[in-house]
């Protein structure tokens, strides 16, 4: 309640999935009927999903992130996915409405109208693969670190996770320094600057952008070791300024920039590339048929890249499976959201 909204640089999804799944364990143990741990697991997975399919902007993400976080297959993946798509539809009634309920606003991860562009060319390939990759370089980076961030306040935690703060703070604070704009651009999860950067994109200078990746990532790597929050949304935003910060190269469109900005980011701090290209998918909304195939090949490639640093760089630690165990620091919530129960 007081660190997300105080700038803490980190999304509210796996603290929501948390919620979620504790709310759901309780009502079912409340009505007598969690004395089996496979249907209590099956529970907490439905909870959390509801709970994500409220910020992802409907129930189809977060089921298909369920579906390849989870890994299942056959018998087992029916009897999972059914009563999870039933719980992300009775999610995503809280913001479309039910009737004469119009719904609540909620900070939902959505973005207005682009600018309409055909089909991705050459170019916006020949720009935009590269692109990806440094965008997964980037984000796994900055995982690791936040790696090493969560290894060194296991000590002295106290005051440790209070230099982490102060160090978050003073990444903000560089960042309207340097570029005379608003330090809450930088802050918080970064759903409302990924929206204005998509409204107005040409608002923000290449070194406007370029600071926006180095002062908020730097401050999400320090959070994500020391804080509580998700990863998701601010990897989003740090993929997209760095692709539109790219989008200036001859040949390479800004709402192509935009797309692959999203998926290549999603790829890279989830582990899970089909759900990230249908997150991207939805959020391009009318674009999204002309440039879906650059949205899933950006996609794979920043998945593939991503892998590749992280066997490079052991300690930017490996990717958890499902039903992981909460931990503290980037090695729960900072992989796959999908994982049941496992966020902070």
């Amino acid at each position: 309640l007081a660190t997300l909204p105080l700038g803490v640089v980190l999304g509210p999804e796996a603290p929501l999935m948390a919620v979620g799944s504790g709310l759901a364990l309780l009502a079912v143990r409340r009505a007598g009927a969690g004395k089996d741990p496979g249907a209590s697991a099956i529970v907490a997975t439905a909870g959390s999903t509801a709970a994500i399919s409220t910020i992802l902007g409907g129930p189809v993400a977060a089921a298909v992130l369920l579906v390849e976080g989870a890994g299942l297959a056959g018998a087992r993946l029916v009897a999972l996915l059914l009563p999870c798509l039933l719980a992300s539809a009775a999610g995503a009634l809280v913001f479309t409405g039910f009737g004469h309920w119009t719904g609540l606003e909620i900070g939902a991860l959505a973005l207005p109208d682009l600018p309409p562009v055909a089909g991705p060319d050459a170019g916006d390939f020949l720009w935009g693969l590269p692109a990806a990759a440094l965008i997964a370089v980037l984000v796994t980076l900055a995982r690791g670190l936040g790696h090493r961030t969560a290894a060194w306040t296991r000590q002295r935690t106290a005051p440790r996770t209070v230099a982490c703060a102060t160090a978050v703070g003073v990444c903000l604070a560089a960042y309207a320094l340097i570029t005379g704009r608003s330090p809450a651009e930088a802050a918080l999860s970064g759903q409302a600057t990924l929206a204005r950067l998509a409204a107005d994109p040409h608002a923000w200078s290449v070194g406007a952008l370029v600071a926006l990746v180095a002062c908020k990532g730097l401050a999400w790597a320090v959070a994500l070791g020391g804080l509580r929050g998700g990863p998701i949304f601010p990897a989003v935003l740090l993929g997209t300024a760095t692709a539109l910060a790219c989008s200036g190269l001859p040949g390479f469109g800004v709402t192509p920039a935009l797309a692959l900005g999203i998926s290549s980011a999603a790829a890279a701090v989830t582990g899970l590339p089909l759900a990230s290209a249908v997150l991207a998918v939805l959020l391009t909304g009318r674009d999204a048929h002309d440039q879906m195939p650059l949205i899933v090949v950006a996609s794979v490639v920043a998945f593939v890249v991503s892998q590749l640093v992280r066997r490079t760089r052991p300690d930017a630690g490996a990717t958890p499976t499902a039903g992981a165990a909460p931990t503290r620091g980037p090695t729960g919530p900072a992989g796959p959201t999908a994982t049941p129960g496992g966020a902070r």
